[in-house]
Parts: structure tokens; C-alpha cells; sequence
């Protein structure tokens, strides 16, 4: 019998220290995970990582972050689970508080449409929230479908270059044209300051503005695009400038550090090589970029469903 005790006293403790190593490769999957934008899987990584050892406080934080991109509510009681584990434990003091004030913003987010759900983000493809997200968080819509007017276009090729632009994003995001600008959410302005001109696509110094508009009772937001009328931009460009600020208008209120996104500050043009029979050198046709990317609707995604950036735990 007491051969059987000091086994069980040996045993234990290697069981222990197994489950707390499995636990901590566990983590470091999920932060692997993470960082790589595969948000479920390092969700699930974290959950191993919480059932090896109920006391790695860090996965459980992690674990609940990772899930405000796979399930609101799920991330909601994930929170909650974590305030109560970490209640008296002071090192977890702060995180507790982060954790109360994001319970409270999910919460209070709307049912989104589909297009903006967690479920349409694709993890190869990334996002650059990170870089947008302080200056973007409080210009969210709300309420969906967005209304947009486009105003007097001032020519035809503006005209179908905008109205090409509305149809891309409105494929993805539910929106209308209305022909009364006081009823839109997003109003196009054509502009005739010449200071506005200057530049190429793309290149614009605010020209996406939010305004309140209406009494207290009544109020509600309003973006105004501005584009200048004294540029002689093609169709091609009007279509880019315009899917750009809309982007903006949308709630990206930044500008991602890739040129194959919508959002780079400077419209690009993409470079297409056609063979031509008998001729050395192929013939380069060159073309603005045409819609946003996946890294532009991982953002819109990831910015809807977050209630502000923070850093995950190492």
C-alpha cells in the first residue's frame, strides 16, 4: 500500500508538469495562429491550451480576443469567463478592466449584414486594422442599407466611372443610389477648388468628411466625398478615386501600406504582359486597380466586429 502512495505522490506531479508543457505549446500554437489572422484556429488552440492548464490565465484572454473574430457571443461569454478567473489575481488587473469595457461594446454592436460578418474573412489574405483602426472606430455605420447620392457628375465618363465604383462595393456592402441627396448616408460633391486638383488618383487631403446632421432627436451621420471638378480625370481614374473614397467613406479612415489594396494612399496601376507572335518584347497594357481586395474587406470585416485594437498577450 505504501509502495501504491509514493507512486501516486511520484506520478502526479510529472502529470502536472506534462499538462503545463503541453499547455504552453499550446499557447504559443495559438499566438502562431493569431498573428497569422487565423482567428478559429487559434481559438481552438487556446481552448487546449486552458483545458491542459485551467490556470494560464494569459490563453484565456487570448482565447477571448481570437473569438471576437469567429463569434460575437462566443466572445462574450469568453470575457466574462476570463473576468471571473482573473478577478483576484492583481497581476491581471488591467486586463480585467479591458475585458469588462469590451463585453460592454459587443454588446452593444447591431446585427451587421451578411458581407460583414466574421465568417467572410479570409486569414491568407490578412488586414492592415491595425494601421486604421484608432482614426476608424468611430465612424462605423450602424444601420444598413447606406444610402448614397452622387450628385450632378459634371460629365458622362465621371457619371459611369462613379456609378461603376458604387456597383463594385454595393456587391459586398448593402447600399442604394438615392436621387435626394438630404436622404443619403454618403453624398458625392463636386468641387471646383482648384487646390483640390493638384495630385494624382488617389491622392486626396480629406476628402471624405463626416458631418451630423438633423436636430438631437433626429441626428444622424452624413459623409461627404469631395472631388474636384477641375481635373480632367478619365473614367478609369474616377471609377479608382471614387471606390477609394468610398472605402473611406465606409469607415476606413486611413490608408493601407499595400499598393494592391483599394486603400493604398496612391491609386496604382497593375502591368499585364501580352505575348505578342514575332515581336521580341510583349506588349505591357497597364490598368488602374479595379476593386477593393480581399485585404480591404479583411479590414471593413475586422474593424465592424472588434471593439478596438489591442495587442494579444505573449
Amino acid at each position: 500500500m505504501r509502495s501504491v502512495i509514493l507512486a501516486i505522490l511520484i506520478l502526479f506531479p510529472a502529470a502536472a508538469r506534462a499538462d503545463r508543457d503541453a499547455a504552453k505549446q499550446s499557447y504559443q500554437q495559438g499566438n502562431e495562429f493569431f498573428d497569422q489572422s487565423r482567428f478559429a484556429d487559434a481559438a481552438a488552440a487556446y481552448e487546449r491550451a486552458m483545458e491542459q492548464d485551467p490556470k494560464l490565465l494569459e490563453a484565456a484572454y487570448n482565447h477571448a480576443l481570437a473569438d471576437e473574430m469567429v463569434d460575437r457571443q462566443k466572445a462574450i461569454a469568453d470575457w466574462n469567463k476570463f473576468t471571473e478567473a482573473a478577478a483576484t489575481s492583481p497581476d491581471f488587473k488591467y486586463q480585467v478592466g479591458q475585458a469588462d469595457a469590451r463585453v460592454q461594446i459587443l454588446k452593444m454592436l447591431p446585427d451587421y449584414p451578411d458581407a460583414l460578418q466574421p465568417s467572410h474573412y479570409v486569414p491568407s489574405a490578412a488586414d492592415y486594422y491595425s494601421v486604421i483602426a484608432e482614426d476608424s472606430e468611430s465612424d462605423r455605420w450602424r444601420q444598413f442599407p447606406l444610402h448614397v447620392s452622387i450628385g450632378d457628375v459634371p460629365n458622362g465618363n465621371w457619371a459611369q466611372g462613379v456609378r461603376e465604383a458604387f456597383g463594385i462595393w454595393k456587391e459586398m456592402i448593402p447600399m442604394d443610389l438615392t436621387a435626394d441627396p438630404d436622404e443619403a448616408d454618403i453624398r458625392f460633391d463636386w468641387d471646383t477648388e482648384q487646390s483640390m486638383a493638384e495630385g494624382r488618383a488617389g491622392e486626396e487631403s480629406d476628402w471624405v468628411q463626416f458631418e451630423r446632421v438633423g436636430n438631437d432627436v433626429t441626428s444622424r451621420k452624413v459623409a461627404h466625398i469631395s472631388i474636384a471638378q477641375a481635373r480632367k480625370w478619365s473614367k478609369e481614374e474616377m471609377r479608382a478615386i471614387s471606390l477609394h473614397e468610398l472605402g473611406h467613406a465606409l469607415g476606413i479612415r486611413g490608408h493601407s501600406p499595400s499598393k494592391g489594396d483599394i486603400m493604398y494612399w496612391q491609386v496604382q496601376e497593375r502591368g499585364r504582359r501580352v505575348p505578342i507572335p514575332g515581336v521580341y518584347f510583349p506588349l505591357v497594357i497597364k490598368s488602374l486597380v479595379s476593386k477593393p481586395s480581399q485585404r480591404d474587406l479583411n479590414t471593413l470585416i475586422r474593424l465592424y466586429n472588434t471593439p478596438g485594437v489591442v495587442a494579444r498577450m505573449d
